[in-house]
């Protein structure tokens, strides 16, 4: 061998020696497969959290690059003064969290240099609430990429020279620029699987967000959130602003599965209770910032300080003398709270996009609600919500006022009163002349029937029979009263004319629930839920010659509910509902429980439950029996995402089927499409009466600040 040939030789030995580390340190597995194994430790329950208790400390910083007079109109906002651009709050919370998903914080102390209103933007709070293992962050409005189910919306891979001390980092990124998917970030795996830091982004409707949370182990127990940093960019209509927040946890404890109580089955394995006692803090805290400088964790920079600073005039007494303009303006555009120990009040915006929507069937409707609850003694509680509503179309206004009382907390004991105005409708003795009617020949819009105004008051009591089986029992009152010129119409038809009819019927409701699981908090049962089908059944006896009473019959209906979810963060809700009259006698009123037009708009949640979206009002007492099916298939990306992949506001598409049997509508169809955006959701739908087509038509819901 030649002295060049020895060279070369030594030379790419050398070079094989001093890349060897280099080698080494990238994983020889891929991320999908590492994500796999994180997958199965967590399906295994191995990052499953028993129950915490602790502190939180949250130091938020906002600073203002640029505003106009639209910023102070966004409901819940922060209101901002006119004269400073940069502001600092400090909160203080108490946080309990057990195993069956439930997280309670209360805040302690609250210190800002806000002047004026709430002074607290939620946004950067809701950050300090995520769990990465949680299968949806932020309030369930992104699809975390450390749960199954969605995995397949994220591409992962292993960094290149990324193991340290044996962590391994991986970094993931949606795979679709869509509002429900993070849009990158980044997770280190230690030597045992555990997350021990987690970054990531995204974007919403207003702004665009990074966090990163750094975990901890403490004892046997999986690793949870100890620190985390925010950074929100905010950019809505010329509004531009800087948030910057950092988040610092401090646990009394933090208990595993198998040592904490939360999972401690009883005998019919579906109660989830924690018997260990969480003592709160109930101090009263008088001065924020002397409260505050003796307990903030983290020091203050010299400019925070000074921004939290008051001496002489408090900065809130400071700011409250204010043009009566904004503060008229602010009651009109948010939701407004009032507490005292123990209670407190809601009201609803008095102009707010989500109390609007609008239907082809329905019209256009608006709503305004309150809500006020106040404890009692022994963890009871009275609750009432008065609602108000108006509908264009019928040129109809609506009220209603519902109170009750929780008085037994560990059998959801309640006894209440609901009152106000009902639907309008006819006598049995109009549905009599609609059966006779040819269904070419029958047009709602020429009879004219919202005849008689309805007031009712419903009575009742509810409880617990045994856990999942709830037995309701009251008495419904009706006062129906002629309304316009509806006796001259009714005389025209040869109808009977009788200004007023009154109605008394006992009611009673048996509703099951199977496999509920429940806890028990501070003597109150709490339900979580139940993987099968809700079965109620509903029935009411008319009875003649009681407080007035000139109406009997027997109503009977069996309504069934189901849902179930399907991998891919998609849904499947189920209903089947019948029900009629029997044993009529005189002149009643249709009025069923299930199938019948609410007069102020439904929540989403109730949308899916089944909707008729295009049938006219005037079906639902047009028949003495009905048949009801409904089928709604929920996606997030359905199809809308692959064809339109530039457009990235579609959170989720419903599909529709809805069934209807009724005299005359044998069978009464609807097939829709809808799509749920941030800002407005959107529903096409095709109607079909005896197999022939009916109608199309739409609905649109305004979104923006629903939440």
């Amino acid at each position: 061998m030649n002295r060049c040939t020895l060279y070369r030789v030594v030379f790419l030995w050398w070079l094989v020696a001093a890349a060897a580390p280099l080698f080494a340190s990238v994983p020889h597995v891929s991320a999908d497969t590492l994500m796999a194994r994180l997958f199965s430790r967590r399906a295994e329950g191995l990052y499953n959290i028993g129950e915490l208790f602790g502190n939180l400390y949250v130091k938020q910083r906002v600073k203002v690059d640029r505003k106009n007079l639209a910023l102070n109109a966004f409901p819940d906002m922060a209101r901002f003064d006119s004269d400073a651009r940069d502001y600092v709050t400090e909160l203080f919370y108490q946080l309990h969290y057990t195993g069956y998903g439930v997280l309670e914080m209360r805040r302690k102390a609250y210190n800002t240099s806000f002047g004026r209103g709430s002074g607290e933007i939620e946004r950067v709070t809701e950050f300090m609430k995520v769990n990465p293992y949680d299968e949806n962050l932020l309030q369930g409005r992104i699809f975390s990429p450390l749960h199954p189910n969605y995995s397949k919306y994220y591409n992962y891979r292993v960094d290149s020279l990324s193991t340290d001390g044996g962590r391994v980092k991986i970094s993931f990124a949606g795979r679709f620029d869509n509002i429900r998917l993070l849009t990158g970030g980044w997770l280190w795996l230690d030597e045992a699987g555990n997350v021990s830091e987690f970054s990531m982004s995204g974007w919403d409707e207003q702004s665009r967000f990074e966090a990163l949370y750094k975990m901890v182990v403490r004892g046997d127990a999986p690793a949870v959130v100890e620190r985390v940093s925010v950074d929100v960019d905010y950019n809505f209509l010329g509004n531009k602003l800087k948030m910057t927040a950092v988040g610092c946890f401090d646990y009394k404890y933090v208990l595993p599965v198998n040592r904490a109580a939360a999972f401690k089955d009883d005998s019919d394995g579906y109660n989830l209770s924690a018997s260990s006692s969480v003592v709160w803090d109930t101090t009263r805290v008088a001065d924020a910032a002397v409260y505050a400088t003796k307990n903030r964790p983290l020091p203050l920079a010299s400019d925070e300080a000074a921004l939290l600073f008051r001496d002489g005039d408090d900065a809130w007494s400071a700011n409250a003398r204010q043009n009566w303009m904004w503060d008229l303006g602010e009651v009109m555009i948010n939701s407004h709270s009032y507490d005292w120990e123990g209670g407190g009040v809601k009201f609803s915006p008095i102009i707010d996009p989500s109390s609007v929507d609008y239907s082809t069937g329905r019209g256009l409707s608006y709503k305004f609600s309150m809500n006020v609850r106040n404890s009692l003694r022994g963890n009871r509680e009275f609750r009432l919500r008065p609602q108000v509503g108006y509908n264009f179309k019928q040129s109809a206004f609506y009220w209603r006022v519902r109170g009750n009382l929780l008085y037994n907390p560990s059998h959801m004991g309640v006894v209440g009163i609901d009152f106000g105005e009902g639907n309008r409708t006819y006598s049995s003795a109009v549905l009599d002349k609609i059966k006779s009617m040819a269904l070419d020949s029958l047009k709602f819009e020429n009879l004219n029937l919202n005849y008689f105004r309805n007031f009712y008051v419903e009575a009742f009591h509810e409880s617990e029979v045994s856990n999942g089986l709830s037995l309701l029992t009251g008495v419904n009152f009706h006062r129906r009263t002629l309304h316009g010129n509806a006796d001259k119409q009714l005389d025209d038809y040869g109808l009977p004319v009788r200004k007023r009819y009154v109605q008394f019927a006992p009611h009673l409701r048996l509703t099951w629930r199977p496999g509920m699981y429940y806890y028990i908090k501070e003597g109150r049962k709490v339900n979580l839920g139940s993987n099968y089908p809700v079965v109620v059944w509903d029935v009411e006896q008319g009875m003649n010659g009681v407080f007035g009473s000139n109406s009997k019959y027997a109503r009977s209906e069996l309504d069934v509910q189901y849902k179930m979810g399907v991998r891919g963060g998609n849904k499947l809700y189920l209903r089947f509902g019948v029900g009629g009259y029997f044993y009529t006698k005189d002149v009643y009123f249709v009025d069923y429980s299930f199938l019948k037009q609410n007069n102020l708009p439904l929540e989403r949640s109730e949308e899916l439950g089944g909707v008729f979206q295009l049938l006219d009002s005037e079906w639902y007492n047009a028949a003495n029996k009905y048949i009801r099916g409904h089928l709604t298939y929920e996606a997030p990306f359905l199809s809308l995402q692959k064809l339109f992949p530039r457009i990235r506001l579609f959170q989720n598409e419903y599909v529709y089927y809805n069934l209807l049997f009724l005299s005359h509508l044998c069978p009464y169809m609807e097939l829709g499409y809808g799509v749920a955006t941030p800002y407005v959701d959107m529903g096409l739908f095709v109607s079909s009466q005896n197999a022939q087509m009916h109608r199309v038509g739409y609905k649109i819901t305004l979104s923006l600040f629903a939440n």
